[in-house]
C-alpha cells in the first residue's frame, strides 16, 4: 500500500512526536479503513501516515529539512518489497559525461515546491 501511496519502492517513515507544521496546507485522504495519509494540499507531496485508532503519526523522512537525522532502523512489511530494491545501491554509476549532463539539467530546474531550510 505504501508503494502506491508514495509512488516508490518503499516509504521511509519515522514516528513524529510534538510535530509542528511550518508551511503549506496539509490535506488528509482516508487511504484505508484503518488509516489516513497526509499530503501537501498545494503540491501533492506525500507527508504522513496516521492511524484512526491511536495517536501515532508517521512522517515521510524524505520531506524533512534534514532527513539524515532520521535514518531507517527497521524494515516493516519486508515480505512485500520489490525483489530488486535491495540491489539499487549496487548498480553501476553513470559515466562522467552523463553525470555532467544531469548536473547541468538539474542546475536549470527551479523547484516550485516548498523549500526547507537546508535546501539549495
Amino acid at each position: 500500500m505504501c508503494q502506491r501511496a508514495f509512488g516508490a519502492f518503499y516509504a521511509p517513515l519515522v514516528i513524529a512526536n510534538r510535530l509542528e507544521w511550518t508551511s503549506g496546507t496539509r490535506r488528509l485522504f482516508a487511504s484505508s479503513n484503518v488509516s489516513q495519509r497526509g499530503f501537501c494540499g498545494d503540491c501533492g507531496t506525500p507527508l504522513s501516515l496516521e492511524n484512526f485508532d491511536d495517536d501515532l503519526l508517521e512522517i515521510a523522512t524524505g520531506t524533512l529539512d534534514n532527513p539524515e537525522i532520521a535514518p531507517p532502523t527497521l524494515q516493516i512489511n519486508y515480505r512485500y518489497r520489490c525483489s530488486f530494491a535491495d540491489g539499487i545501491g549496487k548498480l553501476p554509476e553513470p559515466e562522467t559525461n552523463m553525470v555532467a549532463d544531469n548536473d547541468a539539467w538539474n542546475a536549470k530546474v527551479v523547484s516550485l515546491q516548498s523549500q526547507g531550510e537546508d535546501d539549495d
